[in-house]
């Protein structure tokens, strides 16, 4: 069997199932490995297999004329079908048939926009297309990505590691993490997760992670950790603990103020040159929902006259990782503490002017409202740039709002 002629006939053959030409002109730009060849016998395998498409109806050869009656000139596609069954091969459109019909109970009470993703996929994988980067005949690639993504909306993998989520779903542990990178796309069509710009922050979000990240904290408490009690109060500069691990936690004695730190560096040097009482825990960045269970913990087990606050970036991932602080904390008011400090200079590490899609979300977090839209309000009226947090020195928050006052 000769792999060039074969490769033409295929090309030929998604040419027009993309909708395009249904010839294909042998020349140097449409058909170059024809003319890598340079054996005569070769060629005339090249030439006996195209001749066995034609003859069972697929296609017609057309040559060149008197001496040059023996120079192949363009392939015409004649019966798709039958080219396809020639070369044991399914067509675009039946390989998007199998993928509908595999996903069609899956997809009947999908929401919204997991239908409206599907359909469309379904249309360009019918024209040869590869929507979310799988081509059609990936069909089990095709079927798995929309199971997880309708997994993922009804909230399966909550509790659940990526492997263990992947089992239950799939039956295969690492079907979920080979197609991560093709997932965030798909996902990003739910309109309340398209404005997460990186799927890293996406995925934490959503729990899609092979284990969460570890808990960093210090301060006055007793956590109830794999069932059993542990003390932690005089452990410094902080404790790592795994938060899925903590079943319980309550204070061990007076909490001056509770702090959530969104970046590493900050969390160091604020449990290493803050020397108070404060419970002071590392976020890792967005919170995972094991880190999210933990902050409900605090929130129920201090008093409700504790302060809460939060230091993280001023950019819109700092307002998004604020928004779920605040939110994992009901009983408590959460204020931001650095987070509408002046720049440590006239251009700070970090600075930097807004895009327009960031002022766009700028002006949803306001419109919201709440201790979020107020913080970015404040970044408007003041005409404050981004700054990573790393750029300011810790402070207490008590005595920064004292100084303020």
């Amino acid at each position: 069997m000769s792999q060039i002629a074969r490769a033409l006939l295929l090309k030929l053959l998604a040419q027009a199932d993309r909708g395009g030409r249904i010839t294909l002109p042998i020349g140097e730009r449409s058909a170059h490995a024809y003319f890598t060849i340079s054996d005569l016998n070769e060629r005339d395998a090249l030439h006996a297999y195209l001749e066995n498409a034609q003859a069972a109806g697929g296609v017609t050869l057309e040559w060149g004329r008197r001496t040059a009656a023996q120079d192949l000139r363009r392939i015409r596609l004649q019966d798709p079908d039958l080219l396809a069954a020639w070369l044991g091969v399914s067509r675009t459109a039946a390989q998007a048939r199998v993928i509908s019909q595999e996903l069609a109970e899956y997809m009947a009470d999908a929401p919204g926009w997991l239908r409206d993703a599907f359909a469309e996929a379904l249309a360009q994988w019918r024209l040869g297309h590869k929507p979310f980067h799988i081509p059609p005949a990936e069909t089990a690639a095709a079927i798995r990505l929309f199971r997880i993504a309708r997994a993922v909306a009804a909230g399966e993998q909550e509790g659940l590691d990526l492997r263990r989520f992947s089992v239950r779903l799939l039956g295969d542990s690492k079907a979920v993490e080979s197609l991560l990178s093709r997932l965030g796309g798909l996902l990003r069509r739910n309109p309340d997760w398209a404005s997460w710009p990186e799927d890293t922050d996406l995925f934490r979000a959503l729990g899609l992670e092979k284990f969460p990240p570890a808990l960093f904290i210090k301060g006055p408490l007793v956590l109830d950790y794999g069932g059993t009690n542990w003390d932690i109060t005089p452990l410094r500069p902080y404790v790592g603990l795994s938060p899925d691990a903590v079943n319980r936690i309550q204070a061990s004695g007076p909490v001056p103020y509770l702090l959530t730190i969104e970046n590493l560096a900050s969390f160091q040097r604020q449990v290493r040159e803050i020397q108070d009482a404060a419970v002071v825990l590392y976020t890792a960045g967005y919170p995972a929902p094991a880190l999210v269970r933990v902050l409900g913990q605090l929130d129920q087990g201090l008093p409700a006259d504790c302060p809460f606050y939060h230091w993280g970036d001023r950019d819109i991932g700092g307002l998004r990782i604020l928004a779920r602080v605040v939110a994992a904390c009901p009983r408590h008011p959460v204020t931001p503490h650095l987070m509408a400090a002046p720049d440590p200079g006239s251009a700070g590490p970090g600075s930097g002017g807004w895009s327009r899609d960031e002022r766009r979300a700028l002006e949803q977090a306001i419109a919201k409202g709440g201790s979020v839209g107020g913080l970015a309000a404040e970044w408007v009226q003041r005409d404050f740039g981004k700054l990573e947090q790393e750029a300011l020195d810790p402070a207490s928050p008590p005595d920064r709002e004292q100084v303020a006052g």
